[in-house]
């Protein structure tokens, strides 16, 4: 163990840094840094109030002179992060998120890299501490991360890793990027640690559907509170849809649906499905469509239909994937590209659709080939920091995903 100098980190900022080998010696050189940080700011006088408030900081509970007034210190953590982030390259995203959202949100980052299962026992700890201080009289915000990079025997028992470093009383939040083993025993050890998870459905293995069915049953549970990246990239299109049935003339129509078609990017070979089945799962959901026959391939065919019953009549569905060669803003399997509906009756022709463009999207209805109604909204870069705030700051069950992932699991055969 090792505490290094600390370093300028700004104008108004100090960096601290630090390496481990083992848990013990994380939870050493954590002290050591706030003990530090406590000193360093001990020579500052501010009120009795403000000397309460420094106290709210867990970091430096039981470090601080009573009878010694300190710089105002906000709350340096308001929950601990844990990402498991297998990949170097995403190890390097994860990190580029935390520090685009750490002055909103204060938190302890563990990100954990596990490496050869099959090697020797390893843990190597890189230990980071940041504050960043305020003028006089006003709050400053700290925050720590800390990598941890696994191997061997531990990768298989990474909440005995992860447990002691958590902050007591805090909110736990596990991001697990990429393609998650949902049913692992290393996954339901650590997800029983949390109180939030954040994954992506988007990047789950082959078409997705095995993954996304083990998510429902997460999901299905008291906890965690589960968010998944892969759903909240469908916002935009929803709203759009939705949207376009505010016009008057189309609101009824809802009710007569006689078709959906789904437009799916295939950059390559492999035809990624949880966006549209949760796409498709989120409209049966809200205008109560009763799946009568699920999602399967036609001789001939690459795409796969389904049929749903709403009143009286049949709702064909089709997910048809598409080559995206040389469209550099869908890379990514599995992204939506166009949503049709088409609805109906005596005699008239309504499409609504929802397109993707280059930098947005673009939402239209026909009426008998004539335009009645058109949306547009811009798409968000494609980087993740704004799901994962979204997960850090909210707090409840979405019961609209939670609807719309039980009848997509339903429509894969799930």
């Amino acid at each position: 163990m090792e505490l290094l100098t600390p370093q300028p980190a700004g104008a108004h900022g100090r960096r601290w840094t630090a390496r481990a080998s083992s848990v013990a010696g994380i939870e050493a050189e954590l002290a050591r840094i706030w003990s530090s940080v406590a000193d360093e700011m001990g020579s500052s006088g501010h009120s009795r109030r403000e000397l309460a408030e420094a106290r709210g900081s867990p970091q430096l509970t039981g470090r601080l002179d009573e009878s010694r007034d300190v710089r105002v210190r906000t709350r340096t953590s308001v929950l601990t992060l844990v990402v498991v982030a297998p990949r170097p390259e995403t190890t390097e995203r994860a990190l580029d998120a935390i520090n685009l959202l750490a002055s909103r949100h204060p938190s302890r980052a563990i990100v954990v890299a596990p490496g050869d299962p099959d090697g020797p026992s390893t843990l190597d700890a890189q230990i980071f501490a940041q504050c960043h201080l305020a003028e006089r009289g006003t709050s400053e915000t700290c925050t720590e991360q800390i990598l941890l990079r696994t191997g061997g025997e531990i990768d298989a028992h990474l909440r005995n890793v992860v447990a002691p470093l958590l902050i007591h009383d805090l909110p736990v939040v596990i991001w697990w990027p990429d393609d998650p083993p949902i049913g692992s025993r290393q996954f339901s050890d650590l997800v029983e640690l949390c109180d939030r998870l954040l994954v992506d459905s988007g990047a789950f293995r082959d078409d997705g559907t095995r993954r996304l069915s083990a998510l429902a049953a997460v999901v299905s549970g008291p906890t965690p509170i589960v968010y998944d990246i892969g759903w909240m990239r469908l916002t935009l299109w929803r709203e759009l849809l939705a949207g376009l049935f505010e016009h008057p003339l189309l609101t009824p129509e809802l009710e007569q649906v006689q078709g959906l078609r789904i437009d799916v990017a295939r950059p390559g070979e492999l035809f990624r499905l949880t966006k549209a089945a949760c796409f498709t799962g989120w409209l049966a959901d809200r205008l109560d469509w009763e799946l009568v026959r699920t999602a399967e391939r036609r001789r001939g065919s690459e795409s796969l239909f389904a049929t749903y019953r709403q009143g009286r009549h049949d709702v064909r569905v089709e997910l048809r994937p598409v080559s995206t060669d040389g469209d550099r803003a869908l890379r990514s399997a599995g992204s939506l590209v166009r949503v049709e509906l088409t609805l109906g009756r005596r005699g008239h022709d309504l499409r609504a659709r929802v397109a993707r463009q280059a930098d947005h999207l673009l939402a239209t209805a026909d009426w008998d080939g004539a335009q009645v109604a058109r949306r547009a909204g811009r798409l968000e870069p494609f980087g993740e920091a704004p799901f994962l705030a979204e997960a850090l700051h909210s707090g409840g069950k979405d019961r609209i995903f939670e609807g719309a992932l039980a009848r997509a699991t339903r429509l894969l055969g799930g």
